[in-house]
């Protein structure tokens, strides 16, 4: 059967792409299990008196919510090719 390009189809592929997306981004920023970080605090040490004192960076740390939220709209997205599909049989 030769692949056709419809709607189901399209929103598959939508749902498929956007699922690895999101993972792929979490894994990319870290992978963190808690919520997302806009900053990070790495630990420095004063040369001269010799105290650690914390820095805060910018940086992006996607959460957990990340993927779990793109997994929900792929699911979505997925649902929806079904009712496509069922709707426009023929096709």
């Amino acid at each position: 059967m030769p692949f056709r390009l419809n709607l189901a189809n399209g929103l598959r592929g939508a749902a498929l792409a956007l699922l690895i997306g999101g993972l792929g981004v979490w894994l990319a920023t870290g992978a963190h299990l808690g919520f997302t970080q806009t900053s990070v605090v790495t630990m420095k040490r004063d040369e001269i008196t010799g105290i650690d004192y914390p820095e805060r960076r910018p940086r992006l740390v996607a959460g957990i919510e990340f993927p779990l939220g793109t997994a929900g709209a792929a699911i979505l997205l997925a649902l929806l090719s079904l009712a496509a599909e069922r709707r426009n049989p023929a096709a």
